[in-house]
């Protein structure tokens, strides 16, 4: 009983910063990417407000349906409501001893201090921040869109890591620490129906988890529709093979744990694919070839 009580204390401690509870909706701030006159993606920026802390503590992006009318990826709210579009961070940012939680957001808070999107490409200027406003990380992340095979939507996510405050180690677990993905909430309420394609040779293990895969491919059903999102690891990670993780209400993606150096800005970038058309096993390490092939 103790120990219960004690950690539900530190847990609420963690949460002290942003504890103001809204009482009015906030109105989001978004930037779309286009490609083809064609709205691909949306990235959710609004400013961090404290009143407002759950729906504006972190920068990420929504899939768009093929219409460009509504996001196929969750936002704020659901289950588990810190899980949104394309997103990055680590449950254990750990930042001259203290711990900061980019993941769940509890601690701190990321804001963008600059968009600028052209045709296919966004470039984002992103702060992570401590709870007072002080900015711990400088991220540059840059999305950039491409057509895939046979109608399919490629976004390459980069995300360019500047410390400010010595080295600062990236750390988590499979499920809490990344670079991943969270399709519709809608997914969670029929987990039944998502399946997933995984390279040959790779090991599907307790707890969703994935060993020996540089790609994960999630078929899901959003809105009476199915689609087939490929998350793709490059080759050159500097940390190695990364561990994916599979949930069936399809949240996934790559844990990998690097160290961001004070006097080395960390590059990383991943590929997401998506499409209406069946992919198989054959598709799917085909399109990953190409991927590869092409990292520099």
């Amino acid at each position: 009983m103790r120990k219960m009580i004690r950690n539900a204390a530190v847990a609420l401690a963690a949460l002290a910063p942003f504890a103001c509870h809204a009482q009015e909706p906030i109105e989001l701030k978004t930037a779309p990417i286009s490609l083809h006159g064609e709205k691909w993606a949306e990235t959710v920026l609004t400013p961090f407000d404290k009143k407002h802390a759950e729906e504006t503590y972190k920068v990420y992006t929504h899939l768009m349906d093929f219409a460009g009318e509504k996001p196929i990826t969750k936002g704020a709210g659901g289950k588990f409501t810190h899980h949104r579009g394309l997103f990055i961070g680590w449950k254990d940012t750990m930042v001259d001893g203290r711990d900061y939680d980019t993941w769940h957001m509890s601690n701190c808070y990321q804001q963008a201090e600059s968009e600028e999107t052209a045709e296919g490409v966004q470039k984002l200027a992103i702060d992570w921040n401590k709870p007072n406003g002080k900015p711990f990380i400088k991220e540059q992340r840059t999305l950039t869109l491409s057509d895939g095979p046979d109608g399919a939507r490629i976004i390459d996510f980069a995300s360019h890591l500047e410390s400010l405050e010595g080295d600062i180690e990236l750390k988590g677990d499979l499920q809490h620490a990344g670079m991943q993905v969270r399709m519709s909430n809608e997914v969670s309420e029929h987990e039944e129906s998502t399946q997933y394609i995984l390279p040959e040779g790779a090991e599907e293990l307790d707890d969703d988890k994935v060993v020996g895969a540089w790609w994960a491919c999630a078929s899901v059903e959003v809105d009476g529709k199915r689609y087939w999102v490929m998350h793709m690891t490059p080759p050159d990670l500097l940390t190695g093979e990364p561990v994916y993780s599979i949930r069936r209400y399809a949240r996934f993606g790559a844990f990998f744990e690097p160290l961001l150096k004070a006097d080395t800005p960390l590059d990383l970038k991943f590929r997401v694919l998506y499409t209406e058309k069946e992919l198989d096993p054959a598709a799917c390490q085909a399109l990953y070839d190409a991927y590869a092939a092409g990292v520099k």
